[in-house]
């Protein structure tokens, strides 16, 4: 999972994020062990049946939750860091179900217990992380975080772990598979996701510098974006109007910025948060809080309202979470 972070070039997950996403995933696993004991209970099922059919649902679902948050908020931007994410949730469920195989099976052998623990881990983590990336790209094709559009990953993941969970191979043989076939989704994850972030990177970027330099000269007024801005001039009063250009002025900058960030990071430069861009964001929510909801939504043709739009300033929000709080 820490070799994902390796090849994430643009360095979108940070590992305070991983981490604690980790923790999750151990949360999770806790969880699912009292669910799971009191649902044999319940059901009368015996714990090897109930692990081949009731366990996968449950467990897949209960990882998910985290991942779909994380998508529904904004908080990851492209799949690759949806896969990471995906994984480390993953991972730390399979940490704590490895110790629960350690006490539980004291008297099978070290090596079968290493199987068994590198099987599950990388069908843990798997699993979840294809979850992560189905479910991104289905959010940002349909344009939308609706509950509809996360079901298929959720069921491809849970049929990889009830395959996984049959007594058809060996555990052994289910290890291997995972270790060949993984890898090799990831990297072509890895490579579709990073092509569509370079892709992002250089039209948005110049459309945001387009914007600042118009803002900047005399041809302002003149320009397709303050004609637009003077035609809401029978809709918002005046002082309104000047909160917005503000809005507009400074959210490109912060635009500007975050990818500017992600161009550091990718040339191995370190990206320092300062006191400046606190101020930035602080003066940012201000003058949301001016214009109101309505004129955001005035604003959203010029600024975009896009899932990538809201992640880029959280990714500026979390560069100055030791710095202040901008929330």
């Amino acid at each position: 999972m820490f070799g994902l972070q390796l090849v994430d070039t643009y360095e979108l997950v940070t590992f305070r994020r991983v981490i604690r996403t980790m923790a999750v995933g151990c949360a999770v696993a806790l969880s699912c062990y009292v669910l799971n004991t009191a649902m044999c209970a319940i059901s009368g099922m015996s714990v090897n049946t109930w692990a081949r059919s009731g366990a996968p649902v449950l467990e897949e679902t209960a990882k998910a939750i985290y991942v779909f948050w994380l998508i529904r908020s904004n908080r990851v931007g492209f799949m690759v860091d949806a896969a990471i994410c995906g994984f480390a949730v993953g991972a730390g469920f399979a940490v704590m179900e490895n110790v629960f195989y350690l006490f539980s099976f004291s008297g099978i052998g070290m090596l079968t217990y290493v199987v068994r623990g590198l099987g599950t881990a990388m069908m843990h983590g798997g699993a979840t992380a294809i979850f992560g990336i189905i479910s991104r790209n289905r959010a940002e094709i349909r344009g939308s975080s609706r509950l509809s559009v996360f079901m298929p990953g959720l069921a491809i993941a849970t049929v990889i772990h009830l395959l996984y969970n049959q007594p058809t191979l060996p555990p052994t043989v289910s290890a291997g598979v995972f270790l060949l076939i993984l890898p090799v989704v990831l990297c072509l994850i890895f490579w579709r996701s990073e092509k569509a972030l370079e892709k992002w990177l250089g039209t948005k970027l110049d459309k945001d510098i387009d914007l600042l330099q118009m803002i900047a000269t005399d041809t302002f007024s003149a320009s397709p974006v303050g004609s637009y801005l003077r035609s809401l001039e029978s809709t918002f009063p005046s002082k309104t109007l000047g909160d917005m250009l503000c809005y507009l002025q400074l959210s490109a900058e912060l635009s500007a910025r975050s990818k500017g960030d992600l161009l550091r990071r990718e040339m191995g430069f370190p990206v320092v948060a300062d006191e400046e861009l606190l101020s930035q964001l602080k003066e940012r929510r201000f003058l949301e809080s001016r214009i109101g909801r309505a004129g955001k939504l005035a604003l959203a043709p010029l600024l975009g309202s896009s899932h990538l739009d809201v992640w880029e300033i959280h990714q500026l929000q979390q560069g100055v979470g030791n710095t202040g709080d901008v929330r």
